[in-house]
Order: structure tokens, then C-alpha cells, then sequence
């Protein structure tokens, strides 16, 4: 019986990841309000139906999604891979904060907080890697190396197709450093 019951928990985690992680994939290049249940499901390979067996809402699902590709990255992270042509060009497997920060602006609570978090594991890493400088403690430089990377990938994104989005991207490499 306990064979059993640790067989479905690990089958019921397993698809739970492959929701999340087909959620992730559709945030990272449209944002949250593209990945409704209907098409994170089918992402996924699942039924609408079984979406209820692991999120109590849309919502719910939203802010595990923000936290597990935001905070969970384990790609390492530098500001000339970040603001580089190949990550401004490839939104579906780059950083998602571009194509979600405005949304999570406007969404619940627990959404907000994930990325609060997410933001918060960030900037610590980033923080240890590179020390206070010019009146800004690590922290700070952090915070604001992140707002400079994430703002200007948004723009060059926006601006792809146009000679000013390259050097968006250099300019915004150059200051960073």
C-alpha cells in the first residue's frame, strides 16, 4: 500500500512539473495572460480537467510559475550572455521578466510576492559576486544591475528589427559594467 501511494505522489509530482514547466515556456514568450489553463494543459499533453488536481486557481498556478522560473534558475548569470543579440532573439528559452513584469505589476498578492522572491534570490546572487562600488552597497548594485538588464532587454526586444536595438543592448553591457 505505501508502495502504491509513493508511486502516484511521485506520478502526481512529475506532472506537475510538466504543467509548470509548460507554463514556463509560454511566459517566457508571451507573458501570463497567454498561458491560460487551456493552453498550459495542452503544453503539457493533459486534459483542462485535471488542471483543479494541482492548482486552486489560475492565480495559484501564476505565482508558482513566476517563482520556479524566475527564482529557480540554475543557468549562470552574466550581463553580456543577458544583454547579448542571441538572448534578445530567442524569448522562448531566455528570461521571462521582460514579457511578464508589466502583468505581475496588476496581478494578485502571491504573484507579486513570488516575484519579490524570485527578484530577492537574484540580486543575492549577484550581490556576492560583485562588491559595493561608488556609494552603492552590493545590494544595491545588484538591484540595479537587474533593473538596467531586464529594462534593457525589454526595449531591445521591443525595438528587434531596428539598428537602435543592438546598441541598446551595448550600451545598457557598457554601463552594467
Amino acid at each position: 500500500m505505501a508502495n502504491t501511494t509513493s508511486r502516484q505522489t511521485l506520478k502526481k509530482r512529475r506532472t506537475h512539473d510538466r504543467i509548470i514547466a509548460s507554463a514556463g515556456r509560454i511566459v517566457r514568450k508571451n507573458g501570463l495572460a497567454a498561458a491560460s489553463v487551456s493552453r498550459v494543459m495542452h503544453g503539457a499533453g493533459l486534459t483542462i480537467g485535471g488542471f483543479y488536481a494541482h492548482f486552486r486557481s489560475k492565480q495559484a498556478m501564476d505565482a508558482e510559475v513566476v517563482e520556479a522560473t524566475l527564482g529557480n534558475s540554475s543557468i549562470p548569470w552574466s550581463v553580456d550572455r543577458y544583454l547579448s543579440a542571441a538572448h534578445r532573439d530567442d524569448p522562448g528559452h531566455g528570461c521571462p521578466f521582460p514579457a511578464m513584469l508589466s502583468e505581475i505589476a496588476r496581478a494578485d498578492e502571491a504573484t507579486r510576492m513570488a516575484l519579490a522572491r524570485a527578484i530577492d534570490v537574484r540580486a543575492k546572487k549577484l550581490a556576492r559576486e560583485n562588491p559595493g562600488k561608488r556609494g552603492a552597497s552590493a545590494r544595491q548594485r545588484a538591484y540595479a544591475t537587474l533593473a538596467l538588464c531586464v529594462g534593457g532587454l525589454a526595449l531591445a526586444r521591443a525595438m528587434r528589427g531596428h539598428p537602435a536595438s543592438d546598441e541598446v543592448l551595448s550600451a545598457c553591457r557598457k554601463w552594467a559594467r
